[in-house]
């Protein structure tokens, strides 16, 4: 029974503390609503390309990239479109916060009219603290969700090609299919091939090398010596001399 009381207290234990450490990084409630004022000016202007010049004072510097308000106004700003619905955009969730930075994830829907050709896009959006407001940083897309009555399709962020200047929605990627790659048959035999080429230099290495030590070994007549040379009869000395 102690047994069973000791199991029972740690489950509980891991029930209490398991909530606790899902829970997402704390924002507190005047930085929530100071997020959700600015990604309701940036979607509805920027993201929707409508009235874009009203989200310039809601970005950082880094993501105007030196434009003025009169550039940022005409449309080729750094920044995926998107056809959302509705008018505001409060359903994010916190994915970290430090004291410079905040990173969420949103979910945007898509209006009526792209109802067969878009469906819902999940994006990754960072925000910095400056004089008081939440401006974006950086706004990318991260996963898409297929439209209605369509296969399911996944699209990565390289996906996404910047510079679109975002006329238009749900563009073919271009991506070929390539037939699997097949390696011929015949190429299974050149090892062996190179291997029987091998063998072949080292056996021909291998017979002139005793050809050479055979012919090394036949002995050779040597030069007659001076004292087995007989004497001329003419030029011997004669017995009868001392």
């Amino acid at each position: 029974m102690r047994g069973l009381a000791i199991l029972m207290a740690c489950l509980g234990a891991l029930v209490a503390v398991a909530p606790a450490a899902a829970k997402e990084p704390r924002i507190s409630p005047a930085d929530r609503a100071a997020i959700n004022a600015t990604l309701d000016v940036f979607v509805n202007h920027a993201v929707k390309r409508k009235n874009i010049g009203a989200s310039y004072d809601v970005v950082t510097p880094a993501l105007r990239g030196g434009m003025t308000r009169a550039q940022w106004s005409r449309g080729s700003i750094p920044v995926y479109p998107y056809p959302a619905s509705g008018r505001q955009f409060h359903e994010w969730t916190v994915q970290y916060r430090t004291k410079d930075e905040v990173a969420l994830e949103l979910i945007l829907s898509r209006t009526a009219r792209y109802k067969r050709k878009l469906g819902q896009f999940l994006f990754h959006v960072y925000l910095q603290p400056r004089g008081g407001r939440w401006l974006v940083d950086s706004f990318m897309p991260g996963a898409t969700f297929a439209p209605e009555g369509k296969a399911p399709v996944v699209q990565a962020a390289a996906d996404f090609q910047a510079g679109s200047g975002g006329q238009t929605y749900n563009r073919a990627t271009g991506a070929r299919k390539h037939a699997p790659v097949q390696i011929s048959a015949d190429f299974i035999y050149l090892p062996f091939a190179v291997l029987g080429l091998l063998l072949a230099g080292l056996a021909g290495w291998g017979v002139a090398r005793w050809i050479r030590y055979r012919r090394l070994d036949v002995p050779r007549a040597s030069p007659p010596s001076p004292l087995s040379i007989p004497a001329d009869g003419t030029r011997a000395r004669p017995r009868h001399r001392p």
